[in-house]
């Protein structure tokens, strides 16, 4: 099967449109982890992206594909916004991926001016990365961004040569001002989030959507079993025209999911009161329309409810959802919604 393969930008990068994402790669095994990253680089993936802020991604990674370094691009991030904080996590990143140079380094979620001011002021992490990129250590520099009006913004600038934003069948808005603006400035586009989350009915549907795109350079589906490899190389080795069936399934999601809908980013935790917000907002829509009722999930989702029935909205949640989404409305709905069903079931 073929890939089809797109420059990233001014980076020169020559990059298969099928990457992978590693933040799934946290959640299996050691074993189970380097199997599926090795068998991304069998079926001809080159572009693989991962985080600090990954737990043990990078170090997975790394391992996995050690002996064929020089076949493949390595991209990673750093969410610290100081010259010292940041320099101290690429350390750290060279050493898990046990490599001396990053492929693209990005800055992690730069979402709101104060933070970008931060970046590029004295003693920011900018001006340190800017001496990485002179040593080598770093050949392009990234930013990535849950919040499209703001990149455009930062993209604007001409100092990163990749932007990475979430893209998908319901998040469009990238469409209106920011990927075109890539386009014309030859910025690479790193496309995250393509199955929303997880949230979508069909995966197979999301990432032909996606691959039908011609904003997106490389798509970076996370993936944790080999299976799921193989099936979405089946995807985007074919056609990208979408079927009536397909075009059916997208609506449906439309309708069923809204914009209120839990991406699973998780950049609302902690939260004071151990609430598991994401799963809370994904339990139904996601966990019960794919698995069904388990044994366990009566349990489960009765000491979900009683912890969402603690919040005690500090709307620290809120601040940091960069989709902005209402949560404490929506912890209060799921739960409600969650609370009938049960009494419905021992009915």
């Amino acid at each position: 099967m073929v890939l089809e393969e797109r420059v990233l930008g001014r980076t020169g990068i020559k990059v298969k449109r099928y990457g992978f994402g590693g933040i799934p790669i946290q959640r299996v095994s050691e074993k189970e982890a380097i199997e599926v990253v090795r068998r991304c680089h069998e079926v001809g993936i080159n572009y693989y992206d991962t985080a600090r802020g990954y737990t043990v991604s990078e170090e997975r990674m790394g391992k996995a594909l050690e002996g064929v370094r020089d076949e493949v691009y390595l991209a990673t991030k750093s969410g610290r916004r100081k010259a010292k904080e940041v320099i101290e996590e690429l350390e750290t990143s060279l050493r898990n991926l046990r490599t001396d140079y990053i492929d693209v380094f990005q800055l992690h979620n730069l979402s709101s001016e104060k933070a970008w001011e931060e970046v590029k002021g004295p003693g920011g992490a900018l001006e340190a990365l800017h001496r990485e990129l002179d040593r080598g250590r770093i050949r392009h520099l990234g930013v990535t961004s849950h919040d499209p009006g703001f990149a455009a913004e930062v993209v604007k600038e001409g100092v990163f040569e990749t932007v990475m934003i979430p893209y998908n069948y319901l998040t469009l808005k990238p469409e209106e001002e920011l990927l075109p603006l890539c386009k014309k400035l030859n910025v690479g586009t790193v496309i995250m989030k393509p199955f929303g989350g997880g949230a979508f009915s069909n995966a197979n549907t999301a990432l032909k959507f996606m691959l039908g795109k011609e904003f997106a350079n490389v798509v970076i589906p996370g993936m944790a079993h080999v299976h799921e490899v193989d099936e979405n190389l089946s995807v985007a080795s074919g056609p990208t025209s979408l079927t009536a069936e397909e075009l059916s399934l997208i609506e449906k999601d439309r309708v069923e999911l809204g914009s209120e809908f839990c991406r699973a980013c998780n950049y609302c935790q902690p939260c004071p009161q151990e609430i598991g917000i994401s799963f809370l907002l994904r339990a139904e829509t996601q966990s019960l329309r794919r698995m069904g009722w388990r044994p366990g999930t009566e349990e489960r989702f009765a000491d979900m409810i009683e912890k969402a029935r603690t919040c005690i909205e500090c709307g620290a949640c809120e601040e940091r959802c960069p989709y902005h989404l209402p949560i404490r409305k929506l912890v209060v709905e799921k739960a409600d919604s969650l609370e009938r069903l049960l009494e419905a079931r021992k009915a």
